[in-house]
């Protein structure tokens, strides 16, 4: 499963931006996350990452080590391609019913 992660850091303070540092520098993505890319905001707010799991559980390990101090979103994704041949599906069925 392929997913868009997004996070925001609850504490831009000294304090919180010196911890964070620290645990990432400690961290290391479980085996079954594969990290298609991984990126910081410009504006420092956050980042974003587009990861691939075998599991929701395993993207729960990806984020949970880091929870006390970043708010995230992860929403499943899929290529643009196969989007758009779901949605033609529906538009299909949509214009079958009268």
């Amino acid at each position: 499963m392929l997913f868009h992660v997004q996070w925001t850091f609850v504490d831009n303070g000294e304090d919180g931006y010196r911890r964070r540092l620290q645990l990432f520098q400690g961290w290391e993505p479980p085996a079954a996350a594969d990290f298609k890319g991984f990126y910081s905001l410009a504006d420092g707010s956050g980042g974003v990452a587009i990861v691939e799991v075998d599991s929701v559980a395993t993207l729960a390990r990806t984020m949970t080590s880091f929870a006390p101090h970043m708010t995230f979103t992860a929403d499943p994704i899929l290529p643009v391609d196969e989007g758009a041949a779901i949605g033609a599906e529906g538009i299909a069925f949509r214009d079958a019913i009268s």
